[in-house]
This record gives C-alpha cells, structure tokens and sequence, in this order.
C-alpha cells in the first residue's frame, strides 16, 4: 500500500450515525468511542471548515479519520475505512442493537483528486466488514486539485 498515492490530494472516511431520536452522547456511551463530532437537532453545530456554527436539522454523530490517519492511498482508501472499522468491529453487538433502535449508519469516504484520474478501490475484505455492519459505504469525488482549492481544507 503507497500512502503517498500520487493521484490523490486528500481522502478521509467518517463514520455517520444518525441516531433517531437517542442523544449523541449515549451514543457515545454505548459505543465507548469518543466521535470527532455531534450534533443535537435543533442545537447550533459548530463546523469542521471554521464556518459560522448553523442550526442542526438532524442528530448526528460522527468518528473521522481526518486527523487521525495519516494516508492520502486512494486506490481504496484503505486505511481509513479499515481504521474505522476496527473500532466498529470491536463493537459489532452495539452497532447492530443500535440499528435495531432506528439509528441510521454509513460510511461516507471523502475524496480529492490530484489530476482528475485515479480513485478508491474497494477489497473484498471490507466489503465483506461493511456488509457484516449493515453500513452502507458513500463517497464524494472532488478535483482535479487546482479546481477545488478551497474544498482541499474542508
């Protein structure tokens, strides 16, 4: 695995659970997992971008590897999504009794190109560990690099 992948400016994954009308910290407290983020609904949010805070029209919680894992590899993103999975998989009981409770999760996988080519790859081997979650898998596709500048820090 290159984690230095030349076609590739930035890529991050986050997990997203919405959990339907349990607070975000006894997601929290369930999971054991401290996220990056939550939101009440209703509450002012502050934001990753350093934008004004904004009105949260849905709970959420949220674990990203921005920060946390250091590889721009984007021919699978792989070690991102394989970071959280680990910490999910650790806690497959509470993911699916949470799911049973109508909370809503997904993976969603941010990605930069450098040049507009390239891209994430997905191994059998998650898609096997995000089938066995019940998570979906999104991704949002941004480049060529000198096109989305600003989208780079976001």
């Amino acid at each position: 695995m290159d984690d230095e992948y030349p076609t590739c400016a930035r890529t991050y994954a986050t997990l997203c659970i919405h959990p339907n009308g349990i607070d975000p910290v006894e997601i929290t407290r369930r999971l054991g997992l401290d996220p990056s983020s939550w939101q009440r609904r209703g509450a002012l949010s502050s934001r990753t971008d350093g934008g004004p805070p904004r009105l949260a029209t849905i709970d959420g919680w949220f674990l990203a590897t921005k920060d946390r894992v250091d590889s721009r590899d984007s021919r699978d993103s792989r070690r991102h999504r394989d970071w959280l999975l680990d910490h999910l998989e650790a806690k497959d009981d509470v993911a699916r009794r949470l799911q049973e409770l109508g909370c809503r999760m997904c993976v969603w996988c941010y990605w930069l190109s450098q040049e507009g080519q390239g891209g994430p790859i997905l191994p059998a081997a998650q898609m096997r560990s995000l089938a066995d979650l019940n998570l979906e898998l999104r991704f949002d596709f941004y480049g060529p690099i000198e096109d989305d500048l600003d989208l780079a820090e976001s």
